[in-house]
């Protein structure tokens, strides 16, 4: 193992020509140094490069580098093994012996000379020039280093030395996210690169630690010159240190203690503005200067400080200055789940690590750290255990969520286990499956917590992963087949695993998948079964009511299990508008699966709504096998019920009497129909109650008939006044069966006066601490007419005090107890006070007598206790807590304290039933989650006790206690104080409001009209919802105003959906007509926002509803709102203001209106249902209808009502007349007529064949053609699902395709309204809209014809081929025409000419290559045509041109010289070869040669016209003379004669133009120019050279150069000459002279002329023009 910083040395030195090196690594690190062979000025690297191999080699002559293939990734932490051959002058690289590449060397006979050593993983301390730019250490496992020449491994003998590696290969390579890492020794460090921050971004890092060390570093990191971060652990505190540039800024964190051996939480946030570190959500900061920055470089250390680099922080002074606040000793303990700016960072991402290892020894993970969530000041986090069904959603996505997140409804998917009898299975991650790509979402399997609730029934869960103390795993854990469930061979076939999940993750999440949520996990164990059995038959529901199912109806068969295991699914039902299965628990909600248990207790309803119910499908199953699908007929009955008992009940004044189907009977069709009693008016002198499933009695207003087929009703007598006469109570009812009633039924109860009676009841006064006797004054009982026994009248106590005791003697008596007159007598009854209170308060007891079998009324004794100033004060506040939730309940709720005391402690006398109380353990510990039975009060002052509901749907708890004083001297003093408390459930607001009513609201302009739930309702999924809870809040409305109908001048700005249901808000018009205003809608939780649109107009009433019926022959139907009714705008209250007036009524029939014939009814009629058509059997016709008019506030509407007649005979099915393929052309819409498609029945009429699509077209639509009623207006296509055969035979029905061809076909159902024809296919055709034409291009030699048939011009398509199709010539050739087969020209022909190849194209014989014509295609018959299309014709030439010589002008040229031949002195022409393939043949060229520019040396005998176009032709002249060549030209068919080219020659000469002779002044230099010198040649522009045969006498020629310095020469060039450069200069002599005459003699030449020699005088005189020098005296001797 390799670790970032540490390497090999091997001391090997040796020089090789050839070698196999051969290495194995693992690693996931991108770059890394594998080996260098080094060398003094050689070297061979191999290295890891951005995941692939490098090898670099030098022998010297230069690099060489060769890479691993492109596909092979090798930082993927899977063994590589990678070789390196060098043989025979090529360098091979193989990786896994799979993927090879190789590179040429070009060695020279040159050798690897290893003269440094052979380096593994880095390079340690070596020198050497070429290290500069070599790549960081190695971090990984690398094994298996061979380095062979010639068969030896010269590694196996080598000395070996080793820095910071490991033998075996180290698990913290492949350490995943989370994973905790231990450091163990003083020399321990993990780094990380630079802790970068983005502009702006706070800088954070967080990591879990658990230390025993109370001073150590945890976090270093160098900056810029003074700046760096440190944090350490100083005295078992957090201290942090930074220094932004301007000195050291220390910020500690006293709050949490590190060194206990517990895990913490650490959190470091650096913004530019603040520096912060969070303990355990125990937070600490300080402000930052914004102005400057952390300027962080290098690298990340955690835990230490690598050892080198400690010396150099020490030199940069950041470490010196800091280790004045802590110590820079190593960290020695455990660091979890590191996260660098909310990104992980495990080992795998580590630069260098020393001495650290996987896993925290000592202790595994304990996962309750992920709890430690940070706290927010809202409220803490919510743990809420729901049991979850697979199906239970917890997230309503919304449009704000990130994408990933918009289908998640919840965090997993839950597949149940399958697991063998007596076997084991594994959990894996199908069974719990993410819902969304948890690295998108940046999750990590290890952050996905599940704590097992409790053990499964008949198995275990075995976790390998030593996790002790707890009953945690992560999804990690999951994936890597660490958790298995162990069956234990039980007979049951299922078991649950109960699991809760928490996501513990920075990334962000919506809150429902925060929350930590309860997942069963269901077990199916594979037994060897039976499969259930279902029996199916008809069952008769009752119509537009309720029906009870029982096993009787549906009979289950199944060998193996119980009842309470079966589980019937419905895989069909009727729709929901039809009706749907209900379980009574939970009324109103439709179910999908039921079980046989709450079947056979009577709970599952069908509750019919309207219409016919065809049937309903079950399957059972026993968690394991299910059965065959059953179907079950549901038959619809009309209900009918008939009083056949009603007996009445006698009983006596304070008794009760149960009332059961001997009493109260009626006789129901069908017989299982749900028939509900409802008591019309409030009872007198009692209660109906029934008696629940636990025995608890309630009182009713409403009652089932199962209540009396199960003897579960009871009257109560609980008039206790002195009654002296039989009283009677009317008991008014109604019975209702679906929508069947009987009105207004009575049941009599005759309560005959209480024979037993109290005469004497006086109340009793008690101090506090006081025993009082009750004596005969204070009650005594007496029996009409008698004088019995005191002994034998019995006090039977039915509820005792409460705030003291009855005792008899010194027994105290409880609820059923006795005591007799007798005992009163010998005042033995006496009243205790156990309470103490500092107001008056008030007990009482309550007691019936039994004398003589007789009871008395129920009657109360009132004891009054007086007030007690030392008594104690108690507190007694109700606690409001979420549904599955947990809240402290403290002294601000519950306190007891008295004037001496506050050391009171409470039993719990008895529990809450639906949660549990439980004491919080201190800081740190596990919490036990047992429930608790004492509290004290300092529990309550410490926040200790804590109330956990169990997620019941339950609204309120509470549990009984006794509270005493502990501090009290003696028991007998102890005063006991009972007391109950109370607990509101809150059920959980989980669902959003949704609105379900969505329409305009009209209203009359600058009316006024009530605003309710037909126009805007909304509903809420939350259990225990009512519209009371959904509240509207609105801002200003500026076409009207929202008002209370009561106060009208009341603007209401916040109204219930109660309001609005109630009929309470009114809107007042003004302003504009048309307006939408927001109205913003909350249940008190869930906000949304809903748009109300007013539309304001004239007033107007219409028909809103008016559906055809059909009835049964002979039958009548009720109408209701659904099938007639009208709307209006106007201010309408009550539906009676709506009339209907029949105009013209049924034929065939009559409106009944509450059971008497009528021609006039009202909109609250129909509501109420109490209208109805009533068909006259003796009709034969199959429809009826009735005209009306409906009225109301002067406008009125007319329309016509029709009813459908059903006879038998309409069972026939329609009979398909025609349904032919339809042709559509693409992007076009095409009328589908009767042709296409006919359906047809004997006297139905077209109107009433109804098509109805069930699947669409894919490549189109099926549309209607609607015509305005606006004759101008165009008509308008729109989009439908059905039609009639009328729309057909009319071409109104028109199928548009898209612009795609193919074949397309749509399926409908053809229904005359009773039968129907179903999937009836209809094939649709999309032809291309212009004809296809496919053209091929054409050859045809030059003069001669070709067919125009199938193979140029071609129509594939079979509908076009088929067709009678026309070509049109639109453009014809321009070298040729197209005729008919006997030589016709022509301008257009039919496809069926061309077929039969009677079309040519004819060429004219003209020396074109290439033709075109264009044609284009028509089909008149179905008007198609194409677009134009051009074909081209190739045509081949015919050489029949011989080559014409058209310029040869002959060449002048140089003698000696060369000259381009060009076009205009040498072409040829000919019409049918182009002039690269006109070729020139020379013959005896004389004075010269042809030859190419490219090769003017090489002489040539052939070059084409080409050559000479292009001017790549030259004659290079020799001698003095003219010459030339004689040619011959071919086109390779015709050669021309034999032609001359003359090229004339002209000599070059020079001349000399001016001779003047050269005046000098003696001493001074004298220019030579070109009037002393001056020459030309006879070609301009040639240069002439000066060379001299013979120099000056008395001076010098000198040259001028460009820096003013001078040189004397011997020869010269005309330019320098003319330049004015070339000087004669005089040299004085030493004796005087007046005149002196001097000469030079010079050779002028200029290739090819001949040499011309000419001599120059020149005279030196004191004549000569000097300036400002005048002659010299030379003597003056006197």
């Amino acid at each position: 193992s390799y670790f970032g910083d540490s390497f090999c040395n091997l001391q090997a030195f040796q020089d090789v020509s050839t070698f196999h090196l051969s290495l194995q690594i693992k690693t996931s690190r991108r770059s890394g140094l594998l080996l260098l062979a080094a060398g003094m000025e050689d070297y061979l690297f191999l290295e890891l490069q951005n995941g692939k191999i490098q090898a670099r080699m030098n022998l010297g002559a230069g690099e060489v580098t060769l890479s691993s293939s492109q596909g092979v990734q090798l930082n993927n932490l899977l063994d590589h093994k990678i070789s390196l051959t060098l043989q025979g002058g090529k360098l091979t690289m193989t990786i896994d012996e799979l993927f090879p590449t190789y590179v040429p060397v070009n060695d020279d006979r040159e050798q690897l000379n290893i003269d440094l050593g052979i380096w593994l993983g880095g390079t340690g301390n070596l020198d050497a020039p070429y290290l500069s730019n070599a790549i960081p250490p190695f971090r990984g496992c690398m094994t298996q280093v061979k380095f062979e020449s010639h068969q030896f491994d010269i590694l196996s003998t080598s000395f070996k030395q080793c820095h910071d590696t490991k033998e075996s290969c180290s698990s913290e390579f492949e350490a995943g996210d989370g994973e905790a890492t231990s450091f163990s020794t003083p020399d321990s460090f993990v780094s990380f690169p630079t802790w970068s921050g983005a502009s702006g971004a706070p800088r954070v890092l967080e990591v879990l630690m658990k230390t025993t060390i109370e001073d150590a570093l945890l976090v270093f990191h160098p900056g810029r010159e003074s700046d760096f971060i440190a944090i350490g652990v100083v005295k078992g505190y957090l201290k942090g240190v930074l220094d932004l540039g301007s000195g050291m800024e220390v910020l500690e964190n006293t709050q949490v203690k590190l060194d206990d051996d517990q895990w913490h939480r650490v959190k470091v946030q650096v913004s530019p503005d603040s520096f912060v570190i969070n303990v355990d959500s125990q937070s600490s900061s300080l402000p930052l200067d914004s102005s400057q920055k952390l300027d962080l470089v290098g690298n990340l250390y955690l835990g230490g400080i690598q050892g080198k680099m400690k010396d150099v922080f020490r030199e940069s002074g950041s470490l010196s200055r800091a280790e004045e606040e802590m110590t820079f000793e190593s960290f020695i303990g455990c660091l979890g789940e590191i996260k660098v700016n909310q990104k992980d960072r495990s080992l795998q991402d580590a630069l260098v690590t020393k001495d650290v290892h996987v896993k925290c020894e000592g202790d595994d993970y304990d996962y309750s750290s992920y709890y430690d969530i940070d706290v927010t000041t809202t409220s803490p986090p919510v743990r809420i255990p729901y049991i979850v069904i697979d199906n239970h959603q917890h997230c309503y996505p919304t449009d704000d969520m990130p994408e990933i997140f918009k289908n998640v409804t919840k965090l997993l998917d839950v597949t149940p286990l399958l697991v063998p009898e007596g076997g084991e299975g594994l959990l894996d991650i199908n069974n719990l499956s993410p819902t969304f790509d948890l690295s998108a979402a940046g999750i990590h399997q290890s952050e996905i917590i599940f704590t097992l609730q409790n053990d499964p029934w008949y198995g275990l869960v075995d976790m390998n992963i030593n996790t002790r103390r707890t009953q945690k795993f992560t999804l990690l854990d999951v994936v890597n087949k660490k958790i298995k469930y162990m069956h234990d061979g039980n007979e049951r076939h299922a078991d649950q695993i109960q699991l809760q999940v928490a996501i513990h993750s920075d990334s962000y999440l919506p809150e429902c998948l925060k929350t930590p949520h309860e997942y069963v996990l269901p077990v199916e164990i594979l037994p060897v079964n039976d499969i259930p059995q279902l029996g199916g038959g008809e069952i008769t529901i009752t119509e537009n009511g309720r029906t009870r199912l029982s096993p009787s109806l549906i009979k289950i068969m199944d060998s193996d299990t119980r009842c309470d295991e079966l589980v019937l699914t419905v895989t069909s039902e009727p729709f929901m508008e039809v009706g749907y299965l209900e379980n009574s628990q939970q009324p109103g909600r439709s179910i999908s699966e039921f079980t046989c248990r709450e079947l056979k207790d009577g709970n599952i309803y069908f509750v019919h709504r309207g219409g016919h119910a065809a049937g309903i499908t079950l399957e059972v199953s026993d968690g394991q096998s299910v059965s065959h699908s059953t179907t079950f007929k549901l038959s619809v009955a009309q209900p009918h019920m008939t009083i056949v008992t009603n007996t009445g009940l006698l009983l006596s004044q304070g008794s009760n009497g149960s009332i059961g189907v001997q009493n109260l009977a009626v006789l129901a069709h069908p017989r299982n129909g749900d028939i509900m009693y409802n008591i019309t008016q409030p009872l007198i002198f009692g209660e109906l109650q029934i008696m629940t499933s636990d025995g608890m009695s309630k009182q009713v207003t409403t009652f089932h008939q199962s209540s009396l087929d199960q003897d579960r009703l009871r009257y109560v007598s609980t008039d206790s006044s002195d009654q002296e006469d039989i009283v009677v109570e009317r008991i008014q009812f109604d019975i209702h069966l679906g929508q069947f009633s009987l009105w207004n039924n009575t049941f009599l109860v005759k309560i005959i006066p209480a024979q037993v009676k109290v005469s004497n009841l006086v109340p009793l006064e008690v101090q506090v601490g006081e025993e009082q006797i009750i004596g005969l004054t204070e009650l005594q009982a007496k029996v009409k007419g008698k004088n019995p026994d005191p002994q034998t009248v019995k006090y039977i106590l039915v509820k005792p005090p409460t705030l003291g005791s009855l005792q008899l003697l010194d027994k105290e008596l409880a609820e059923g107890d006795i005591f007799t007159q007798k005992d009163i007598l010998d005042s033995i009854v006496s009243y205790k006070v156990h309470v103490q209170r500092a107001v008056d308060s008030i007990d009482q007891f309550q007691f019936r007598v039994l004398a003589d079998d007789q009871y008395s009324p129920l009657y109360t004794f009132p004891i009054n206790i007086l007030a007690n100033a030392d008594a104690p004060v108690m507190t007694n506040e109700r606690l409001v807590v979420w549904q599955g939730g947990e809240l402290t309940l403290n002294k601000n709720y519950l306190w007891m304290q008295s004037p001496g005391s506050t050391d009171f402690v409470f039993q719990v006398t008895q529990e809450p039933k639906y949660g549990r109380l439980i004491r919080d353990s201190p800081p740190g510990q596990p919490r036990f989650e047992g429930a608790i039975r004492v509290f004290s009060n300092e529990d309550l002052q410490l926040d200790r006790l804590i109330y956990k509901h169990d997620g019941s749907k339950t609204s309120s708890d509470e549990f009984h206690f006794s509270a005493f004083d502990q501090g009290a001297e003696s028991s007998d003093n102890q005063e006991t104080v009972n007391g109950v408390f109370r607990i509101s459930i809150q059920s959980k607001n989980e669902h959003a409001p949704v609105r379900v009513v969505n329409r305009v609201f009209n209203v009359v302009r600058h009316g006024q009209r009530l605003l309710t739930t037909d126009v805007i309702q909304f509903k809420d999924d939350d259990s225990g919802f009512n519209d009371t809870q959904i509240v509207y809040a609105r801002e200003g409305i500026l076409s009207g105003n929202i008002v209370s109908t009561s106060n009208p001048s009341q603007a209401l700005f916040r109204f219930t959906q109660a309001d609005l249901r109630d009929k309470n808000i009114l809107f007042i018009h003004h302003g504009a007509d048309q307006e939408r205003f927001s109205l913003q809608v909350s249940d008190g939780f869930h906000k949304a926002t809903a748009l109300l649109q007013i539309q304001a107009g004239e007033p107007y009433l219409r028909i809103a509803n008016n559906t055809i019926i059909v009835i049964d022959h002979g039958s009548t139907k009720t109408l209701n709102t659904t099938l007639l009714s009208a709307d209006s705008n106007m201010d309408i209250r009550d539906d009676s203001e709506i009339n209907f007036q029949v105009t013209s009524p049924p034929s065939d029939g009559r409106i009944i209106v509450s059971g008497i014939e009528a021609s006039v009814f009202t909109q609250e009629d129909l509501k109420k249902g109490v209208v109805s058509y009533e068909h006259n059997y003796e009709s034969l016709r199959s429809k009826d209808s009735f005209s009306f008019t409906v009225q109301a506030r002067g406008h009125s509407e007319e329309g016509t009502f029709r009813i459908k007649i059903f006879k038998q005979g309409y069972l026939s099915e329609p009979e398909v007349i025609t349904n032919e393929v339809i042709i559509s052309y693409e992007g076009e819409h095409t009328i589908i007529n009767q042709d296409n498609l006919k359906v047809d029945q004997a006297d139905i009429l077209p109107t009433e064949m109804v098509f109805t699509i069930k699947e669409p077209p894919r490549l189109g639509h099926v549309v209607k053609l609607t015509n305005s009623s606006d004759s101008t207006a165009s008509p308008v296509l729109d989009y439908i699902h059905s039609f009639t055969q009328e729309d057909i035979d009319q071409g109104r029905i028109l199928y548009v395709s898209a612009s795609i061809q193919g074949n397309d076909a749509f399926t409908v159902d053809v229904s005359n309204g009773f039968t129907t024809v179903e999937d009836l296919h209809i094939s649709v055709n999309i032809v291309p809209r212009l004809i296809p034409i496919q053209t091929f291009n054409f050859t045809v030699k030059e003069g001669l014809s070709r067919a125009i048939n199938a193979e140029i011009v071609n129509i594939s398509h079979p509908f076009y081929s088929s067709a009678n199709i026309d070509f049109v010539v639109e453009e014809p050739p321009q070298h040729g025409d197209i005729r008919y087969l006997d030589g016709d020209e022509l301008t257009y022909f039919t496809w069926e000419e061309m077929k039969l190849g009677h079309i040519y194209y004819m060429h004219d014989s003209t020396e074109s290559t290439e033709d075109s014509f264009t044609l284009s295609a028509s089909a008149y018959e179905i008007e198609r045509r194409s677009l134009p299309v051009t074909i081209s014709v190739t045509v081949i030439p015919v050489n029949d041109e011989p080559p014409k010589l058209t310029h040869n002008t002959g060449l002048e040229v140089l003698a000696g010289e060369e000259a381009d031949i060009t076009s205009s002195m040498l072409n040829t022409d000919d019409a049918d070869t182009p002039a690269e393939e006109l070729v020139y043949h020379v013959e005896v060229p004389t004075n010269g040669m042809v030859a190419l520019k490219e090769a003017p040396e090489e002489g040539i005998l052939n070059f084409t016209q080409a050559h000479i176009n292009k001017g790549e032709v030259i004659f290079i002249h020799e001698g003095e003379e003219s010459g030339g060549f004689s040619f011959t030209v071919t086109d390779g068919e015709h050669t021309s004669p034999l032609y001359q080219f003359v090229v004339t020659a002209r000599p070059l000469t020079i001349t000399m133009v001016t001779q003047e002779e050269l005046m000098v002044f003696p001493g001074k230099m004298q220019p030579i120019t070109s009037a002393n010198l001056g020459a030309v040649t006879n070609e301009d522009g040639n240069e002439i050279s000066y060379s001299l045969i013979r120099p000056p006498r008395l001076g010098r020629l000198i040259l001028a150069n460009d820096r003013n310095q001078y040189e004397e020469i011997t020869h010269f060039s005309k330019t320098q000459l003319e330049s004015g450069a070339v000087y004669y200069e005089h040299q004085m002599p030493e004796e005087p002279f007046w005149v002196a005459r001097d000469s030079i003699e010079v050779t002028l030449s200029s290739q090819p002329a001949p040499d011309v020699r000419h001599i120059l005088p020149i005279t030196i005189s004191y004549y000569a023009a000097h300036s400002n020098i005048s002659s010299q005296l030379w003597k003056n001797k006197g």
